[in-house]
């Protein structure tokens, strides 16, 4: 095959030419996301109910939803959190299930749930679910800046504005956030209904008929019948002169009563961008749509659509996925040119020749469009993590070509002796193809063996599941991807480029000679590189040669450098548990009023907060989130103020004021080593969180309590508490709970629901519904004059009235105590689960040494378990498929060499230079103090990969150079010869030498040695440099911050890992396979004996 592709270069252009049309046309049409596209076997149910305590939520909701999801087909897991007024259950399914048919067969379960749903709760809502290392708050968000009022705003952003975006192609939705809905409130005075003896009931029956619609019949048409309904058209005017009740002769008009006024719901939700109230907008696109072409409309429309629009607004963008993923890949691309740049720079110098090094060069460029290519046509999606596969592999793409450059760049000499031989430049060119197909066909075995091997190592990738097979299977499909493409790169494009630009034009430059060249074994007598028995061996093959005699030395120094390796891995080095996504670097504050505090004097103190950093230098953005009793601010700052005191400066700016602040619980990280906490916050936000799970609630917390109490005795412990799991929010909230006492209702003939009914109309929390008005679906809502400023003591003191007339002070109806609840139950399987939360001050080595002791030092019952909760570390089954997966590469590399190298025993040899690799790795994390985390663990299996390549190189050498010496000593065709049939030919290797006079073995098999790894010696040192450079670049940080890229330790694992074994692998390797052939020649000497004397 290399033969054909060198004998036809216009046909292996034209097939290059097919990829890079190919590439041309898929790079645009490429999926670029910022993760994998990868369908997660999960599913979300959400389900709202306003006002009810976690406890409530809980035993009516959370509990019959975990019941019918548990019969749904291929559950795995179930997972759910009760929160006050809110239900979540994620429910996780096997791999292999389709979550369609899951969808619809969770759906059809949950009818029974939804039709003994209680009173004002929501429907339970089926959302597909996402890890949590992936969560981001929007994919695409901005602020709207507007003199208009928030509310107003926000009716004018849903008019305007949404349908908008909507129509973009790949925008699956869009939502607003702040401000208040519309609404049509219905003003009740009580004081006039108690006079005229009318209820609120009979307001919202007569009002709920005005909306009813009247069957009129059935008409005819076209052969089909179709049913006619009437509704009378309403709207504000006639709502408002409706006839509700009629009493005797007299009739009452809505008006009489109160009051039909355009209002807008109780503000839930507050944003404020620098200190202006905004309303934002929240885009979500597509599954499948290109991330970066949505956010590149996106922000092409919204220039557009602000001075379209028929209102004063600015737009602020405030979350870009899409442009950080940009933003990411120019960081990647920039990183790809500057390895380019010293891959180029140094094959200049190594090969002191600019045609080859553009040569050579340009094999990567081939080979990354062919992998591109195979990405469109393969439906793999462009994202950060395959892109970093990509950039890691660049060196491995640049070796198979620097091999076969290697390999005929030695052959060179094969012209020299043409022209010594006077040929003529025909046969010149007879001996350059000859030259550039046999050279190209030594190092075939090396490169269809190294690039398989690290191949076959990411096929182990195939037991990972989970977030680790999220992650990293990605990363092994696109170095596999690559390291194909440049097999075929490096077997036919190279071979043609060098023969027909390099090669070529050497013979044309020499001088005509008369002779010609016409038998095939005088051909190959001027390629064939024998070598020179009678000769002295070079200077640098003796070094070698005392190399060899110096095993018993080197043989016992490998092995102490491994021992003192392990013993610094394990007592020094870092160990990391889970790569991460690099969080923003920011300055947060999270602000927390005590339960029940208006969200309006809630944002009032925040307020304070905010005005403490007014006004917002140019380069920073301050936004703040306001719910409820709960408050956010968020301070970014672009790279340029990053480098000032400013961050600083703001972080105690907001400290000052945390501290003239009281009756709330404040928490501000960011900018220091140490968060700031004041009050009684019982988040999960400190460094250290342990989760304990179990089947009983009180038993649970038991434990809790007495694991609390010890790590509270540990003087690097600060802020030690028990929490529900959540990152912010209170351990205890407290619940007002109305007993409602039946015998008295059934005393006065009065109903559950009418009680209900009418304590919410007091209150102002009844639920609205939905009527059509003016052609329009208005949320309308009842309530009472008063409702805004009674408490609930004085509506406890009201009066209502019984159907024959009878007034009852609702205070003897009901009866109301205040309970701690706790902030919301979490369950797993039907295990709670609690969290031990603290603050630990020491190094990262320190703090996780002691999580795991802490854990470690847990006496559980049976059925009760504790883990990191976090999940920095790896979860029991992650270990053990991490290991696996370290072990099956092992084996799967084994199993290709034994296979290639049809022996049992080399590829032992191979595998010795593995943990020559790690003494490297674990010396490299342990001077740079780098968490070994997931990726430095994934970068060991790419590790494994490269560094058998070297020895697969030199063992692959030794038995060239021992069958050549046979063929130097003998003549013939050793390995043709050797063969078992005919035509095949034997792999011969050292033992072979056993052939040889005795007197002569050890010498000759030490000459092999020397002339092999001297031959291998320029291969393997450009290589391993173009490697290591091209991985280099992937070290240095565009930003500060303390979090990592994922290619940073995976780049420090195979950098570390391949500079020692280079070193090692030169220096062992020779003298362990030395060794190994004299003990098979002491073996076979012995079964010879032993033969002899039977």
């Amino acid at each position: 095959m290399i033969r054909f592709f060198v004998r036809h270069p216009v046909t292996t252009w034209m097939v290059f030419a097919v990829f890079v049309v190919l590439g041309v046309y898929a790079l645009p049409k490429l999926q670029i996301e910022a993760i994998p596209e990868i369908d997660l076997p999960t599913l979300t149910i959400y389900t709202i109910w306003n006002g009810a305590s976690p406890q409530a939520v809980q035993r009516s909701i959370t509990i019959p939803v975990e019941e019918a999801a548990r019969k749904v087909h291929g559950i795995e897991k179930i997972e759910s959190t009760s929160r006050s007024a809110r239900s979540q259950v994620v429910v996780s399914f096997r791999r292999g299930v389709d979550l369609d048919f899951a969808r619809i067969e969770l759906n059809e379960h949950l009818g029974s749930v939804r039709r003994n749903l209680p009173l004002n709760a929501g429907q339970p809502q089926i959302r597909a679910y996402v890890p949590e290392e992936f969560r981001t708050e929007q994919f695409f968000s901005f602020g709207l800046e507007s003199p208009l009022d928030p509310n107003e705003l926000r009716e004018m952003a849903e008019t305007w504005v949404i349908p908008q975006l909507l129509a973009l192609e790949g925008v699956a939705d869009a939502f607003v956030y702040g401000g208040a809905a519309k609404l049509i409130k219905i003003v009740l005075d009580r004081q006039k209904l108690d006079l005229y003896k009318i209820t609120p009931d009979e307001v919202f029956a007569a009002l709920n008929r005005m909306d009813e619609l009247l069957g009129a019949g059935v008409i005819q048409r076209d052969g089909l019948e179709r049913l006619v309904a009437l509704r009378d058209p309403v709207g504000l005017s006639r709502l408002s002169d409706a006839v509700v009740v009629q009493r005797g002769n007299r009739m009452f008009r809505l008006s009489m009563l109160g009051e039909v006024r355009p209002d807008f719901e109780d503000p839930s939700y507050l944003i404020r961008s620098n200190g202006q109230n905004v309303v934002m907008v929240s885009v979500e696109k597509r599954s499948g749509a290109n991330t970066v072409g949505v956010s590149r409309t996106l922000r092409k429309v919204l220039p557009r659509l602000e001075s379209d629009v028929p209102f004063e607004v600015k737009f602020n963008i405030d979350e870009d996925q899409g442009a950080d993923l940009e933003q990411k890949l120019k960081e990647l691309i920039y990183r790809s040119f500057v390895i380019l740049t010293l891959l180029f720079l140094l094959l200049a110098v190594s090969l002191r020749q600019i045609r080859l090094t553009t040569i050579i060069t340009g094999s990567i460029i081939f080979a990354i469009v062919i992998s591109l290519s195979l990405f469109y046509f393969l439906r793999i999606s462009v994202n950060f993590i395959t892109i970093s596969g990509l950039t890691v592999c660049f060196g491995l793409i640049l070796d198979n070509s620097i091999l076969v450059l290697d390999a005929i760049h030695r052959r060179l000499s094969a012209l020299k002796r043409a022209d010594d031989a006077d040929l003529s430049r025909a046969a010149k060119l007879k001996v350059a193809i000859e030259t550039v197909v046999d050279g190209t066909g030594e190092v075939l075995f090396p490169i269809i063996a190294t690039t398989i091997t690290t191949m076959v190592a990411f096929a182990s990738f195939i037991f990972l599941s989970g977030r680790l097979a999220l992650y990293y299977v990605p990363l092994a499909v696109s170095v596999a991807t690559a390291l194909a493409a440049s097999l075929f790169v490096a077997f036919a494009w190279v071979p043609v480029i060098l023969h027909d630009g390099w090669a070529v034009p050497l013979v044309r430059r020499s001088k005509d000679g008369p002779k010609d060249i016409r038998d095939p074994n005088a051909l190959a007598a001027f390629v064939e590189d024998l070598p020179d028995l009678k000769s002295r061996p070079p200077r640098l093959e003796r070094i070698f040669h005392w190399n060899q005699r110096l095993w018993w030395a080197i043989l016992p120094l490998m092995v102490g450098l491994f021992i003192w390796g392990w013993t610094v891995y394990d007592s020094k080095v870092i160990k990391g548990g889970f790569w991460r996504l690099p969080d923003k670097e920011e300055l947060f504050m999270y602000f927390e009023m005590p339960s029940g505090t208006d969200i309006k004097l809630t944002s009032e103190t925040l307020m304070e907060f905010e005005e403490a950093l007014m006004p917002v230098p140019e380069g920073a953005t301050m936004r703040s989130q306001i719910f409820g009793n709960i408050a956010i601010i968020r301070v970014e700052f672009d790279d340029e103020l990053l480098k000032t005191e400013k961050p600083l400066y703001f972080r105690t700016l907001l400290m000052d004021v945390a501290d003239r602040t009281g009756g709330a619980s404040i928490y501000i990280r960011g900018f220091s080593d140490t968060p700031y906490i004041k009050g009684a916050f019982a988040g999960s936000a400190l460094n250290s969180l342990v989760k304990l799970t179990g089947y009983n609630s009180k038993k649970l917390k038991d434990i809790a309590e007495t694991t609390l109490r010890e790590i509270q005795k540990n003087r690097r412990v600060r802020n030690a508490r028990i929490t529900t799991g959540a990152q912010y929010e209170r351990l205890l909230l407290e619940e007002v709970v109305i007993t409602i006492h039946r015998d008295r209702l059934a005393a006065h003939g009065l109903s559950v629901l009418r009680v209900v009914s009418h304590l919410r109309r007091l209150l102002g929390v009844d639920t609205p519904w939905s009527m059509l008005i003016d052609g329009d679906h208005e949320r309308i809502q009842l309530a009472f004059k008063d409702a805004e400023v009674l408490e609930f003591a004085d509506a406890a003191q009201t009066l209502i009235q019984t159907d024959s007339g009878e007034y009852v002070r609702l205070a003897n109806l009901i009866s109301a105590e205040k309970n701690p609840i706790s902030g919301s139950i979490v369950r797993e399987n039907q295990k709670y689960s609690s969290h031990v939360n603290w603050e630990y001050i020491g190094t990262e080595q320190m703090r996780q040494a002691y999580i795991k002791r802490v854990i470690d030092g847990l006496d559980l019952p049976y059925g009760y378990e504790a883990e990191e909760a976090r999940r920095e570390f790896f979860s029991e089954e992650e270990e053990e498929e991490l290991i696996l997966t370290l072990g099956l590469a092992l084996v799967f590399i084994f199993m290709v060499l034994a296979a290639l190298f049809e022996s049992i025993t080399l590829p032992f040899l191979v595998l010795l230079s593995v943990p020559m690799a790690l003494i490297g790795v674990f010396l490299a994390f342990w001077w740079t103090h780098s968490s070994f985390d997931s990726s430095a663990r994934i970068g060991l299996i790419l590790l494994f990969g490269i560094v058998v390549n070297n020895a697969i190189l030199l063992i692959s050498r030794f038995r060239t150079e021992a069958t050549l010496i046979l063929k130097a000593r003998h003549g013939g065709d050793p390995a043709s010869e050797a063969a078992l049939f005919p035509g095949l030919r034997k792999q011969l290797g050292g033992s072979d030498l056993w052939k040889l006079p005795k007197d002569e073995r050890s010498g000759l098999l030490r000459r092999a040695i020397g002339r092999a790894t001297r031959i291998r010696l320029r291969s393997i040192l450009l290589t391993s440099s173009t490697t290591m450079v091209g991985l280099a670049p992937l070290l240095v940080r565009f930003r500060e911050t303390e979090d990592k890229d994922i290619w940073e330790n995976l780049a420090l694992a195979s950098i570390g890992g391949l500079a020692s074994s280079t070193i090692l692998i030169l220096l062992a390797l020779p003298p362990v396979y030395f060794v190994c052939v004299r003990f098979n020649w002491l073996w076979r000497s012995l079964w010879q004996r032993i033969r002899h004397r039977a």
